[in-house]
């Protein structure tokens, strides 16, 4: 039989071994999803199997302290030979292999499930690495337009997007995302980002590309919208380097009821280096002068400026969807501004919660001033409604301001009927304001009903009453389809959606 020495070799052995193995400083390779959950079912198997050597060993310890020791009775050469069945400082031995494995459990690494997908982290939490997903899958039907080139009918992945988050160490934190819903890959949120907590609420500056903070729905998540689109508020009164801004974002996030954001751009992802970029300020607030667990009142605005560099926009032609994403036809055109200078645009958010009910409005305008001609502006109105049907309350984060998803109570998997909730939005644009510019009108409610399975599966179903009335085609529109004059219809749009 091994002596207790050479067993405690060993077993130290395979706990140095273990713990240089699992020790965070390996993330540095940045190993796949498989390879980690691998690691943890290891490191697993590894403490379990310690923890009962310690037991078996702590067990032997109490018998020999029980067992009389019949050695004074034997022969001296007798007794010098017969092996002892644990050192006289086995309770020392014990002690330090418990700390050991301590040890190895201290340096293991991590997996949190809550957000959907696994995070692994570091035990002190200093490092994290996250996957991050999101499918939405589209069809859409158009009918009753006096235009038969509006009425067509199809499907699209409208996001399909793959990336990672985390935190490098505190208080760096990073995200990288995709999306390969298009023709070509397209980055989305690409940042690097420090985080600073003070007495009053926490500071986080974002350096690279990060999604605008700008309006209410224009800020929530596409994973968490009501409706399959955002309304004409945040579609429609935008920065024209589009809805990320790529420079610098800070913001600050006070006492869970308040928060204010202000970024700087110069220049957007895929411009041409030959001319200087546009600049653009942008900021935005909320404050919730009301909030329990219950309900809440949203109070919140926002605005931008651009400055518009020689050369590097000719002209601005602004239009929007007024029905699905799909179908590019049921657009709402705005005339075209000849060597655009500076550009302004501004919004008021007003929203509320109580119990089973949600409400929301929006009211937004923009400015845009010429070099050679008129000046012109436009605007854009939204109000929505929504309703509970199986008592879930619509999600709401009063740190920054936004809709979230509901907590499922039910979910589908363990025998429930998951989330449903039903909603109603009215939505109108005015490109009118100007009598130098023949903007179109437009105005669409849409019913929406959505099916939460669980807090990762969503089904959404939207009918979509729109009426439009452009005054000049489109620019450069081909094959006659210049869709002017006053029109209706109506729109179907269904999506199934998978997030993590």
């Amino acid at each position: 039989m091994h002596s207790v020495k050479n067993w405690r070799v060993s077993v130290m052995t395979a706990v140095v071994a273990s713990a240089s193995v699992y020790m965070p400083v390996a993330w540095a390779q940045q190993p796949s999803n498989a390879e980690l959950a691998d690691l943890v079912r290891q490191q697993a198997a590894q403490i379990q199997r310690l923890e009962q050597r310690i037991q078996a060993l702590e067990g032997s310890s109490a018998t020999a302290a029980t067992t009389p020791d019949r050695r004074a009775t034997q022969p001296a050469a007798q007794a010098q030979s017969a092996p002892s069945p644990i050192q006289a400082d086995a309770p020392s031995e014990v002690a330090k292999l418990r700390q050991d494995v301590d040890d190895l459990k201290d340096n293991s690494v991590q997996v949190d499930w809550k957000s959907g997908s696994p995070k692994f982290s570091s035990r002190d939490g200093e490092f994290t690495f996250q996957p991050l997903g999101r499918l939405q899958y589209d069809y859409s039907t158009t009918e009753g337009s006096r235009f038969p080139d509006r009425e067509i009918d199809g499907s699209e992945f409208r996001r399909l997007r793959l990336g990672v988050q985390g935190q490098l160490m505190d208080p760096i934190l990073y995200k990288l995302e995709f999306d390969f819903a298009g023709s070509d890959v397209a980055i989305r949120d690409a940042y690097i980002a420090g985080k600073k907590d003070f007495e009053l609420g926490q500071g986080v500056a974002y350096l690279g590309n990060k999604f605008n903070d700008r309006s209410l729905d224009g800020s929530t998540s596409s994973k968490y919208i009501w409706f399959l689109e955002r309304n004409t508020v945040s579609e429609a009164v935008i920065p024209e380097n589009g809805a990320y801004n790529l420079g610098v974002t800070t913001a600050f996030y006070g006492d869970q009821n308040y928060h204010l954001s202000f970024g700087v751009t110069k220049g957007a992802l895929g411009d041409a280096n030959t001319d200087s970029d546009n600049l653009t300020l942008l900021s935005r607030g909320h404050y919730n002068p009301w909030l329990t667990d219950t309900s809440m009142v949203h109070l919140g605005a926002w605005g931008f400026y651009e400055d518009f560099s020689r050369g590097k926009i000719d002209s601005l032609t602004d239009n929007y969807r007024v029905a699905s994403h799909f179908n590019d036809n049921t657009r709402i055109y705005a005339d075209t501004v000849t060597l655009p200078e500076t550009s302004t645009g501004y919004g008021f958010e007003l929203a509320g919660l109580a119990g089973r009910f949600a409400a929301g409005a929006e009211y937004g305008r923009r400015d845009i001033d010429s070099r050679v001609d008129a000046d012109t502006h436009y605007d854009a109105y939204s109000g929505q409604l929504g309703f509970s049907l199986t008592g879930e309350q619509f999600g709401y984060s009063s740190k920054s301001g936004v809709w979230t998803a509901p907590n499922v109570d039910h979910p589908v998997g363990q025998g429930g009927w998951g989330a449903w909730q039903v909603m109603a939005r009215y939505d109108a644009l005015d490109y009118e304001n100007s009598g130098a510019y023949a903007g179109g009108t437009g105005y669409a409610t849409t019913l929406g009903m959505s099916w939460w399975l669980n807090d990762y599966t969503r089904f959404m179903l939207n009918y979509i009453d729109w009426n439009t009335n452009n005054r000049i085609p489109l620019a450069g529109a081909a094959d006659g389809r210049d869709f002017t004059g006053p029109d209706d219809g109506s729109t179907i749009s269904a999506r199934a959606q998978v997030i993590f």
